[in-house]
């Protein structure tokens, strides 16, 4: 079950610093976001992940970024490595918060993995034929996701395959949009009103999109996949896309060009 615990607006690094390592084990309950919020009583957070980060918990305060255990008892500062997937679990959501905070790319090299590994058919496609091409798995509740769509919207110039993986509460909202006449549209108002299509049908976009993230490697929305197979974590704006787009070498695009 995922457990995200929403808070308010956060405070700067230097203020979390002091506080993690000082009277941290005082906090006695279960919850986690209650633990957190015993131990850090002056501190507001913006969001509470513990999934995903092994026994600890992903604390994030505007644009820190902290891991606790479950229990409030220990803490620290610093990146976190999931070395089984081989990646920055750490940089994954400073690029989240703002590409230009993580101090580190997360770029994530190929692994025989193609464009043509893609459920293309699962996809809601925008800006058919366009110069460029990129795909992106995404959850219709991740707010980063929601930029994204605003963003690219009006980016003529690159054709988006968008998988939507129905992992933040979506899942039926997502396949409900899959059914919709014209799923574009459908995943457009949902992100700018939470406007769900009621319809159902057989086809299910969601299932082959979270299989696909899976071989993919991503963890988290969003998440680019390039014409050769290599992926990239994190909100971009269109310009810092286009650039990532277009440093695919000439010899993994010489069967498309895109």
């Amino acid at each position: 079950m995922t457990r995200t615990y929403l808070g308010l607006i956060g405070i700067a690094s230097a203020a979390i610093a002091g506080i993690v390592y000082a009277a941290w084990a005082n906090a006695d309950v279960s919850d986690p976001a209650d633990s957190i919020g015993a131990a850090f009583p002056q501190t507001e957070f913006d969001e509470i992940d513990c999934d995903g980060f092994g026994p600890l918990c992903q604390v994030v305060a505007g644009q820190t970024v902290f891991y606790v255990d479950e229990q409030a008892r220990h803490a620290f500062i610093g990146r976190l490595y999931d070395l089984e997937a081989k990646a920055d679990l750490t940089a994954r959501t400073l690029a989240g918060i703002s590409p230009s905070v993580a101090a580190e790319p997360i770029y994530q090299p190929t692994s025989g993995l193609s464009w043509d590994d893609l459920p293309l058919d699962a996809a809601i496609v925008r800006h058919p034929g366009a110069a460029r091409k990129v795909a992106v798995f995404s959850d219709l509740n991740c707010g980063y996701c929601a930029r994204l769509n605003a963003e690219l919207a009006s980016a003529e110039d690159i054709e988006i395959h968008e998988f939507l993986i129905g992992q933040i509460g979506s899942a039926e909202a997502s396949r409900a949009i899959g059914c919709a006449p014209d799923p574009l549209a459908a995943m457009d108002a949902y992100y700018q009103n939470r406007a769900v299509p009621q319809v159902s049908c057989e086809r299910d976009i969601v299932g082959p999109a979270q299989a696909a993230a899976t071989r993919f490697g991503a963890h988290g929305t969003p998440t680019f996949v390039r014409s050769d197979g290599e992926t990239l974590s994190g909100f971009q704006d269109a310009s810092s896309l286009r650039a990532w787009i277009d440093a695919v070498s000439v010899s993994t695009t010489q069967g498309d060009p895109r």
